[in-house]
């Protein structure tokens, strides 16, 4: 089940978060970041989320396994021409191959065309084993650029959609 959170969900969804950063990253992105993870301020954060914006999260057998959460572009000065972000996308593991992603991106982005938005940007690791998915849900290759983390310089790749509408 795919439903708007609410502040109550913030747990929950701090906890995909963190546990999803440390089944994918190991070894792309640092050991000291991923230890540094915890769900107490995660929750915090997401508790806000929940009451500033939309975030869906996904519900499986009555536990949080996933969420996605959308917005408004916050890098204009690179991607002027796309005016909504997909901001977060994460599930468990254990849940991947069952539709959860596609449900989670589907509700996530048409609540961004629904407010408004046209066209949308997604950052994700470049190394990031899951980075096919965005492809597959008709998103193109725009670049790449270089973060660091921890004092590790880590590839993002930008994947653009147009015409969200059409999602």
């Amino acid at each position: 089940m795919i439903r708007l959170a609410a502040p109550r969900d913030a747990r929950g969804i701090a906890q995909v978060q963190v546990e999803s950063w440390n089944t994918t990253y190991p070894g792309i992105v640092p050991k000291s970041y991923l230890d540094s993870l915890d769900v107490k301020k995660r929750e915090e954060i997401w508790k806000q989320a929940a009451v500033n914006q939309p975030l869906y999260v996904a519900e499986l057998d009555g536990e949080i396994v996933g969420f996605a959460i959308g917005g408004e572009n916050r890098d204009k000065d690179t991607y002027p021409e796309f005016d909504g972000e997909l901001y977060a996308i994460y599930s468990y593991e254990h849940v991947h191959g069952k539709g959860i992603g596609r449900a989670l991106f589907e509700n996530a982005v048409r609540n961004l065309a629904e407010r408004g938005y046209k066209k949308m940007v997604i950052a994700v690791l470049s190394e990031n084993p899951t980075v096919n998915f965005y492809k597959h849900m008709g998103g193109y290759y725009l670049g790449e650029e270089t973060i660091t983390i921890d004092g590790v310089s880590i590839q993002e790749s930008f994947y653009g959609y147009d015409d969200i509408t059409k999602i």
